[in-house]
């Protein structure tokens, strides 16, 4: 199924612009080739097949596009890794998984630590250090004489593993068909119009749902031109957008806001049709700020990993939450707390059905079953839906810190502090910054010698570094309740 996108468009546009990442260029047709050759070399040279588990551990670049293609053609599941993992949570996904192979890059071998020299399995194999061929040869030919497995790719067989921040202090595990991916794709797709005439600007992390499936797989399979970046830099990005016409960019209000903090001279974006922001609120400072710098609206998307993207905010509207409608395919309840639903203006919870959305989480039946139920899933977002049938959202009732667009588990980094011996309690939330953005606090009873500095330096060598606490509080106790639940209204005031 994805063969035939990726052929078809290689065969109707073999010359048009697939991506860019710095140098590299590719076209359509050659974009297919690679994928061919990767292909070749993870059934021939690997063994792999039809559910082996593949982890991309690499930043947005070719490599990973075409490794993702190339996986899901043979029917093995493709598992994206954060770049900034530590060996220790990097050793959880791939025991978690069952890995067998892992796609990555020489400079990023060493946050592996031992586990490429001294372990057989998995696999590592490094990019950057193989040689591909030279031979002319057109994406017609391969698709004549490289015909797709009847029992490899099918639609409703698992091809990409998402990881999500759950409660248990541990990610939980999405699971995505192609008929999952193509729907999505879809409903986001369809509302902005996307077409190949666009230029998606890819600096969202393919880590993350929202990179991997709104900025990667839906301008793909439109036959879109994708311009990724390895790294965030705004004052590069800003060039970029400029420079390559960029049309559509999906980012954060982290991303956003940084764009706006570097701009020192005009930009000239008049090619840009949809500027969206997801992964977190957008206050209403921040887009006014960003219109008056860049002349440009920014609109709030909203959407979860389980379901893929639930709305657009089309219309202006300056209140925080305001989301949009639902997109098509689509459907939005809002239930009080004994699931009644609830009528128009009327806070509630926010429950999302639609047909990119998951049935459940990888090995979690319980997790899976407080989730979702009647075909919908629960958000753990408190909202409404107004008059006329916009989605306000107004407060989480989950305790999953937000930062920068990346949910992360306060029970985590919890855990974690709890390891080091001079801490013998500790609560983790999230607080606002000058920004307005929300950050990681830890508050800590601790040996009276303890200090924050220590307490970084510990998290540094086992945390990813956007889970260090940026905020450390010492206090004599932590405040619970009869049942000895922590009493937040009391350690977060």
């Amino acid at each position: 199924m994805l063969k035939d996108v990726l052929g078809a468009l290689a065969v109707a546009h073999p010359l048009k612009q697939a991506i860019r990442c710095g140098d590299l260029m590719l076209t359509y047709e050659e974009l297919f080739i690679m994928k061919d050759r990767v292909k070749k070399y993870l059934t021939e040279e690997l063994r792999i097949q039809k559910g082996d588990k593949i982890a991309l551990y690499l930043p947005n670049c070719a490599d990973f596009i075409y490794s993702f293609f190339s996986a899901a053609e043979i029917g093995a599941v493709t598992i994206p890794l954060n770049t900034n993992f530590k060996e220790n949570e990097l050793r959880y996904y791939t025991s978690k998984c069952g890995i067998k192979t892992i796609i990555t890059h020489s400079d990023l071998l060493v946050r592996w630590g031992q586990m490429p020299l001294k372990e057989k399995t998995p696999y590592f194999v490094l990019m950057d250090q193989l040689e591909w061929p030279t031979a002319d040869i057109k994406a017609d030919s391969l698709l004549k004489s490289s015909p797709i497995s009847p029992d490899a790719e099918t639609i409703d067989s698992d091809i990409l593993y998402l990881c999500t921040s759950g409660s248990s202090g541990r990610p939980k595990i999405i699971q995505k068909t192609p008929a999952l991916l193509f729907a999505g794709a879809e409903n986001l797709g369809s509302a902005l119009d996307v077409n190949s005439q666009d230029r998606f600007l890819c600096v969202t992390p393919f880590f993350h749902a929202n990179g991997f499936e709104n900025c990667m797989f839906l301008p793909i399979i439109k036959g879109a031109s994708l311009v990724l970046m390895r790294e965030f830099s705004p004052r590069s990005m800003l060039d970029v957008l400029e420079q390559e016409e960029i049309t559509v960019l999906i980012g954060s209000p982290f991303i956003f806001s940084s764009l706006c903090d570097c701009a020192d001279r005009s930009y000239e974006f008049s090619a840009m049709r949809y500027c969206l922001s997801a992964g977190a609120s957008l206050p209403a400072k921040l887009k006014k700020n960003f219109y008056d710098t860049f002349g440009i609206k920014v609109r709030e998307h909203y959407g979860a990993s389980e379901t893929g993207p639930i709305s657009v905010q089309f219309e202006d509207a300056d209140e925080i939450g305001a989301v949009g409608k639902p997109l098509n395919n689509v459907r939005v309840r809002i239930l009080d707390k004994e699931g009644r639903q609830l009528p128009p203006e009327v806070t509630g919870e926010v429950f999302v059905s639609s047909t990119s959305m998951i049935k459940g989480y990888l090995d979690e039946p319980e997790l899976s079953s407080e989730a979702f139920s009647g075909g919908y899933f629960k958000t753990g977002d408190f909202g409404m839906l107004d008059s006329e049938g916009n989605l306000h959202i107004v407060g989480r009732n989950k305790a999953i810190i937000n930062s920068a667009g990346i949910k992360i588990d306060p029970a985590e980094i919890r855990n974690t502090l709890l390891l080091y011996p001079k801490v013998k309690d500790a609560y983790v939330t999230g607080v606002k910054n000058r920004r307005g953005m929300e950050i990681i606090k830890a508050i800590i009873v601790a040996h009276p010698d303890c200090t924050a500095k220590e307490i970084v330096t510990f998290c540094r060598d086992r945390l990813a570094a956007f889970k260090i606490p940026r905020h450390i509080e010492f206090i004599e106790t932590i405040p619970v309740d009869v049942m000895g639940k922590v009493i937040r209204s009391l350690v977060e005031e």
